[in-house]
């Protein structure tokens, strides 16, 4: 495993990682959301249809915060159709639930040495 290459770049503290890594990282993130989701529906039922909706759910999950809400609303009229895909609305309202839910944390990793 090659080491990560650490920088600054305008203020923001930034690690370089093998596309490989990244890839699994981006996969443990997917599995972490079908967790939630699988967990959340444990606990009763949502009235979100996003929720009621695995695929779209991971599907959102994955993009959000990484890219803006209406490129990720068109994304997934392209992947699922208009009928399956939520309003612009229900996918803030998703992210917002999810920001809270998922607490997921985005440690920076410490400088070796």
């Amino acid at each position: 495993m090659e080491q990560p290459i650490y920088a600054t770049l305008a203020g923001v503290e930034l690690v370089t990682i093998p596309v490989t890594e990244y890839a699994d990282l981006l996969d443990c993130r997917r599995r972490l959301a079908e967790l939630t989701l699988v967990q959340e529906g444990l606990k009763g039922r949502s009235r979100s249809p996003i929720e009621d909706d695995p695929e779209v759910a991971v599907f959102l999950a994955e993009r959000i915060g990484r890219i803006g809400i209406p490129a990720i609303r068109a994304e997934c009229i392209a992947a699922f159709g208009a009928e399956r895909t939520p309003s612009r609305s229900a996918i803030y309202r998703y992210q917002g639930r999810a920001r809270i839910r998922w607490k997921v944390a985005k440690p920076i990793p410490q400088r070796p040495g």
